[in-house]
């Protein structure tokens, strides 16, 4: 839910911003933006997601290159 989210941003978000707005589409969770952002970082761990650092803020988006499932991958072609 959360790297969906990040994906569909234009711009970066802080884990605030992040979970404010997961607490807003899904308002029969309980949303901590602790547990969010605990969760970014473990996105950025395996890449899935990139922080930035302005000033003492954190910004967190969607890699510029997603990466694609085993399932998203083509076929080999028989040659």
């Amino acid at each position: 839910m959360v790297r969906r989210h990040l994906a569909e941003q234009s711009e970066p978000r802080s884990a605030a911003e992040v979970a404010a707005a997961l607490g807003q589409a899904h308002p029969e969770r309980a949303i901590k933006t602790n547990v969010v952002r605990t969760t970014i970082e473990g996105l950025v761990a395996k890449s899935q997601a990139q922080r930035t650092k302005q000033g003492a803020s954190v910004f967190y988006t969607a890699p510029d290159t997603p990466e694609r499932s085993s399932e998203d991958q083509p076929a080999p072609a028989d040659v």
